[in-house]
Parts: structure tokens; sequence; C-alpha cells
């Protein structure tokens, strides 16, 4: 019989998320299951396979999945189950966490540019 634990992780694989990193907004991503092979496919689409770097890096923390983020370095990270956030279930939530993200990215850009003024000054 399979444990809540296990049961609950493998119904996150191959989800897409919302997964946020600390000093980031969420950001779209891919629950992938650390024990993909290469060649593996879902519906029809290849499912990437982690990098070992990557798998050397897993924690015994329970419910800790591995996400590939859909940006354009296509970053791997490992984040707890409370950093995952639903995606496309509900278009005001969405929305709200798209305007985050680009709050977050005005707030960084503001941040750099007071710095950069202190340090001119």
């Amino acid at each position: 019989k399979k444990s809540a634990a296990k049961k609950r992780k493998q119904w996150y694989q191959r989800r897409v998320r919302g997964a946020k990193c600390a000093g980031y907004p969420a950001y779209p991503a891919l629950i992938v299951d650390p024990s993909t092979t290469p060649g593996f496919t879902h519906c029809g689409i290849p499912i990437p396979v982690p990098p070992p770097e990557v798998l050397k890096q897993r924690t015994d923390k329970p419910f800790t999945f591995l996400v590939l983020f859909f940006d354009t370095r296509r970053t791997w990270q490992w984040l707890p189950h409370r950093k995952l956030l639903p995606l496309g279930q509900d278009e005001e939530k969405d929305a709200a966490k798209l305007l985050e993200c680009k709050k977050s990215a005005a707030k960084k850009r503001k941040q750099w540019y007071q710095r950069r003024v202190r340090g001119l000054t």
C-alpha cells in the first residue's frame, strides 16, 4: 500500500505550477519526476531528464519537488510544496500573479537605480 506522501508526489508529477524561488516572483514551471529516463514522453511530449548535478542537490525533506522553470535558461530547482502555486485554474489569481511579477521587476529596477545613484554621489 502506498503512503499518502508517495501518492501526493505522484499526483504532482508532470503538472505545470507557478513556482517561487526566494527573491523572485512566481514563474511557470513543470514538476518533473527525478527518476525520469531519456526518451520518456507524456501525452506525446518529451519530458526533460534532470542533469546529474541537479539530482545531487536532492534533499531528504518531505514534500520537496524537482521543478523545471519555463525560463530562457531552463532552470532546475528543488522546491518545497509550499512554494508551488496552482496555475491556469483561476484567471483572476493568474492575473494577480502576473501583476506581482511586473511590480517585482519594477521594484528591482528601482532598487538597482537607487544603488547606482548612491554609488555615484
